[in-house]
């Protein structure tokens, strides 16, 4: 059983890993696309929406950076010594389970950050 457990945590890990250099991957998409949108002629109504976006973007820079410190943190941890104690065990359990809901909570709100940007490209650069 602590077999699988470990197994488990290693998957889970590598995983949140995985998804967090895609969520730095597609911010600096994102953010070069709108370097290129400013460095060509553009209606001037669009600079408050743009540098939302810009603001935005950087927001979740810091925001997958702070998850990353937190996935590397438990990353850090000898996996065979957490299911040795039960009182690191629970603890470590508890902090999986506040960052795997952080996680799901940073894909939901970049999901709708990409969607916003999609749309705002669609609806004023097309």
């Amino acid at each position: 059983m602590p077999h699988l457990k470990i197994k488990q945590l290693q998957y889970e890990i590598n995983s949140w890993k995985r998804f967090l250099d895609y969520l730095t991957e597609e911010n600096i998409q994102m953010k070069n696309r709108l370097s290129e949108i400013l460095k060509e002629k553009f209606d001037t109504y669009l600079l408050e929406e743009v540098d939302g976006f810009q603001t935005r973007f950087i927001r979740k820079d810091h925001l997958v950076e702070v998850l990353r410190g937190e996935v590397m943190e438990l990353d850090a941890i000898p996996v065979a010594e957490i299911f040795k104690d039960e009182k690191i065990f629970k603890k470590i359990k508890t902090k999986i389970k506040r960052l795997h809901k952080n996680i799901i909570n940073t894909e939901k709100q970049f999901s709708k950050l990409k969607a916003d940007f999609h749309r705002f490209l669609s609806t004023n650069i097309l």
